[in-house]
């Protein structure tokens, strides 16, 4: 036989036997003739057919699986229905050569994507989706109040398609550099470092702008800039080199109206708008709604979010991208100013329009929730090592839970649902506490505060309750019974109220838990109280110690109301506690 012949004989004889062979094994013999015709008439030549291989076979006609590779290929196209008469198992890439029986219809079958097919029963991985968009405006010195005062048409637009909340939650200083650095970066001002509207000490090294998380994603991502305070724009950026694609500087209508313009020509995926008209007119007419020359402000400013809103739902691709605009501010104000840490200057509005979830935000969300917001909208994972204070809102519906039986029902009142903070003098407000003073969360282990071993609960947390640096100070939370209210009215439940309570020393500073029961008419139907714990209760030891109390719950209770006093004897008010509980069964 010719041994021509008798090679091919002997790789289709092992090919058929499913035992693979390597090229070399079967073109070392140079008097095979590669450039042989194959008789169309002839049987089915089993082989590999694909020539990334190293046994490639270019007269196969029939892909027989027995390819071989020196790296396995990053992909191999072909067919990957399993029920298609040409599936290919090798396949990493589905190519499209599929083979279906007339019955079949393939496209995108996620009713999400934007070629969504509700024919489609098989579905071959052609989904497209909306591209992320994120607007954030700062509005300086806006308050709450005067959405309802002002003409803004705008604003009204997108509350309808909106999570917003207008207690949102700013840094205790009030003050604008400190409250700009939170809203760019994300973390409160004991880690960017700026307390004040003096830039010199800043730490944006270690807690940058938003846009360089969003740039070392190398996803290609156009940012742009458009501010009105020059100062703060300039020293932000100085530590986020190459992270803004466009960085804009001037008056409140040359800022919109270049960024406008800009939408109708660029990629635009994040981009940041920076106005400042509300608060220029506190200062000189006074914040308030009764003064016309801030609402004025306000009347422009929504003015120029419409020109902005505008300039995004003209853009040539708006149906296929998916844009969220959150609006929001550095503080409120009183007066002709800011600065101060009460909730006049401390509670702002919040909106996130196209958030996936509309209605208020529950419980209030603070400033250095946007950062991981917008990241989070454009696909950026959140890394732990970027220590953001913030979380993520608007994905789901909000509120607060309903009662329950056996249950805790006092919200964060372990004080961990946020981090907490070195008793320096810095205050935060309490997620699902009413916070008018210097009532904040201290962390455990500060030395002449509690420690880790310090009396107190064994489940503790890394946080506590603590007065703050200003004297007497509380916080409250109520709680709708409706969800219970049929078990209520039948009578003979019991509360059961419990907490850690305690202080410093032999300093006088002492806590103090109040419990109200309302009707549904708002009268008081029941109170007690616990407390306040003095040094000579807890003999004069630096611990927080257990108190209890159980009563019956009136049969005609609506809500209930927790209140936390801590009252000041000197220096700081070291007045703690932890691990607050109230059951009703």
């Amino acid at each position: 036989m010719d041994e021509r012949i008798l090679a091919v004989a002997v790789g289709l004889f092992l090919l058929g036997n499913g035992t693979g062979f390597l090229a070399n094994d079967l073109i070392a013999d140079d008097r095979i003739n590669d450039d042989e015709i194959i008789d169309e008439s002839s049987p089915d030549i089993l082989g590999c057919m694909y020539r990334e291989s190293i046994n490639f076979n270019k007269n196969a006609t029939v892909d027989d699986g027995s390819c071989e590779y020196l790296l396995p290929p990053q992909s191999i196209p072909g067919c990957m229905y399993e029920e298609a008469p040409n599936f290919d198992q090798n396949a990493s890439i589905d190519d499209g050569s599929c083979e279906y029986p007339p019955d079949v219809v393939v496209g995108c079958m996620d009713s999400e994507a934007l070629n969504y097919n509700e024919t489609v029963n098989v579905d071959n991985n052609t989904c497209r989706y909306p591209e992320p968009h994120v607007l954030m405006i700062m509005v300086d010195g806006w308050r709450p109040d005067s959405i309802a005062a002002a003409d803004t048409p705008t604003i009204d637009m997108l509350m309808q398609n909106s999570a917003y909340s207008m207690k949102a939650r700013v840094d205790d200083t009030t003050i604008s550099g400190s409250g700009h650095s939170s809203y760019l970066t994300g973390v409160w001002r004991d880690k960017h470092n700026i307390h004040n509207n003096n830039f010199s000490n800043s730490n944006y090294e270690e807690y940058p702008h938003w846009f360089h998380h969003l740039k070392s994603a190398n996803l290609g991502k156009h940012t742009a800039a458009y501010h009105n305070w020059w100062p703060m724009a300039d020293k932000v950026f100085e530590s986020c080199a190459g992270c803004v694609n466009k960085l804009f500087y001037g008056n409140d209508t040359e800022i919109s109206e270049e960024l406008a313009n800009d939408l109708a020509v660029k990629q635009m995926d994040a981009a940041t708008l920076f106005l400042d008209d509300p608060d220029a007119a506190g200062h000189g007419y006074g914040f308030s709604t009764s003064v016309d020359e801030y609402v004025e402000a306000v009347n422009m400013t929504d003015e120029r979010i419409g020109i902005v809103m505008d300039a995004i739902f003209a853009r040539t691709n708006y149906a296929e991208e998916d844009w969220i605009v959150i609006i929001s501010t550095d503080h409120a104000g009183t007066g002709y100013g800011h600065g101060h840490n009460i909730p006049e200057h401390r509670e702002v509005p919040l909106i996130i329009w196209g958030a996936e979830t509309s209605g208020p935000i529950w419980p209030n969300p603070a400033i250095v929730d946007i950062v991981p917001t917008a990241l989070n909208h454009l696909g950026i994972e959140i890394e732990p090592e970027w220590e953001l204070d913030g979380r993520v809102v608007g994905l789901a519906s909000t509120g607060a839970p309903d009662a329950g039986l056996g249950v805790n029902l006092i919200f964060n009142g372990d004080a961990e649902y946020e981090r907490g903070y070195a008793p320096s003098g810095q205050d935060v407000s309490i997620p699902g506490w009413t916070d008018d003073g210097s009532f904040t969360i201290w962390t455990y282990g500060t030395p002449t505060y509690l420690l880790i071993d310090s009396p107190g609960p064994e489940d503790r947390g890394d946080n506590y309750f603590g007065g703050g640096a200003n004297g007497d100070a509380s916080i409250y939370q109520e709680i709708n019974l409706s969800a219970i209210q049929t078990d209520i009215g039948g009578g003979n439940l019991t509360y059961s109220l419990s907490a850690f309570l305690g202080g410093y020393s032999s300093q006088d500073d002492r806590m103090e838990i109040i419990i109200e029961f309302f009707d549904s008419e708002g009268t008081v139907v029941h109170t007690g109280i616990m407390g306040p714990v003095y040094a000579e209760d807890r003999d004069n030891v630096t611990g927080i110690f257990l108190y209890q109390q159980w009563d019956s719950v009136p049969s005609s209770s609506a809500y209930v109301k927790i209140t936390m006093n801590a009252y000041l004897d000197s220096g700081y008010c070291d007045a703690y506690a932890d691990n607050l509980s109230l059951t009703i069964s």
